[in-house]
This record gives C-alpha cells, structure tokens and sequence, in this order.
C-alpha cells in the first residue's frame, strides 16, 4: 500500500500568527521605553541645593528635561494608543505583519534617545529635527503595518469610515509633525511649542477629529 506523503509546509506560512505575542512584545517595549525617559531627569548635585533659597533654582534648572520627559511620555501614550487601536481590528497575522510591528517597535525604542537628544541639545534646530525624525520613522511603520494588514485581508470586517479615520490620524499627526518641523527654521522655540501642542492634542483630543484625525 503506497504511503500518503504530507506536503512540506513553508517556514514563512506559519511564523508569525500569533496577534497575543506580537501585543505582549509592544506592551513590554513601550512600558521599558516609558521607564527609560525618565532616567533624563537628573537630580541636582548636592553642592547645588545647600539652602532653601537653592531649591526653587535648582527646580528650575529641571525643567528643559521635565519637558522633554513629558513631550516622549505623551508621544509614546500617543502611538501606544494608535497601535492597540489597530490590534482591535486585526483579526490574523503573518510573518511579514509580525515583522512590521517590530519594525514599529525598533523605532519606537529610540525615543528615550531622541527624546534625550533633544533635551540636551535644545535649542539647536538639529536637535528638534532629530527627535521629528523618529516621530517620522513611528509614524511610517505604523501606518506601513496597516496598509499592509489591509492588502493581505488580515483584518476584520472594518467600516470603510472607521478605516479611514485610522489612516488619517496617522497621516494628519506625520503633517503637523512636519509643520512643526519646518517651522524650527523661522523659530526653534515655535517649532518645538507646536510640537508640544500638537501632542496635547492627540493626547486630550482637543480639536474635533473631523479637523485633525483625534
């Protein structure tokens, strides 16, 4: 009796499927890259803060880097949410989906740096740009995850309205992360105070999502 053969099954065909991992893997990634952020704020020497009249100075001295502690907190929050927004519609995953995702998660890891950068750096334009880069970068891998998700009917039955509501809010905040970019080139205190708002925004969804994709 001649024997049944099982077809030989790709490697690529079966990686990668499992959306649980790939979502315990961003969870771990975002809540280290939160934790590193604040690893920016420095307490100040002793031999700086000797007396109460001190302390007030010293506080002071902090505050480039509480800013910037709280402009990567918010921008982390921000695609955080964006990414689990997204895993609320996938319904499969592939090997290429799972390695988009961390693609997402490689950039998203060079917060603490750029975040870093810019903190030590401000206010040389270059340092704002760097840190509008890996905001760029994110942003790319995010929406890059998602068309792909579309393409290759890794999603669940989405409303054509809901689906472009995703697509916008990430495109929409690329747009004025670039406007805020670009205006660093007139004013480098307005480029980053654009930067602050336009996180705030997304943060606390003060502009109606019609006008800016919240």
């Amino acid at each position: 009796m001649a024997r049944l053969h099982t077809p030989p099954v790709a490697y690529t065909t079966v990686a990668g499927q499992n959306l649980r991992r790939i979502e315990s893997l961003s969870d771990g990634v975002f809540s280290i890259a939160m934790t590193l952020l604040v690893l920016n704020l420095r307490v100040p020497a002793a031999a700086l803060v000797r007396t109460e009249a001190d302390v007030g100075p010293a506080l002071l001295g902090l505050l480039p880097s509480i800013g910037g502690y709280v402009l990567g907190f918010l921008s982390l929050g921000i695609f955080w949410v964006c990414q689990s927004t997204q895993f609320t519609y996938l319904e499969h995953s592939d090997r290429r989906l799972a390695w988009w995702h961390i693609a997402f998660l490689l950039v998203v890891g060079l917060l603490p740096f750029s975040t870093a950068f810019l903190t030590t750096h401000f206010p040389l334009r270059g340092a704002v740009l760097v840190y509008w880069a890996n905001l760029l970068l994110v942003g790319a891998a995010l929406l890059g995850s998602y068309r792909y998700a579309q393409r290759h009917s890794l999603l669940r039955a989405v409303d054509a309205a809901v689906s472009q509501a995703l697509v916008r809010r990430i495109v929409l905040m690329q747009v004025l992360y670039a406007a805020a970019a670009g205006l660093c080139f007139v004013s480098v205190y307005a480029g980053a105070i654009l930067l602050l708002l336009v996180q705030l925004n997304y943060a606390l969804g003060l502009v109606a999502d019609r006008w800016l994709g919240d």
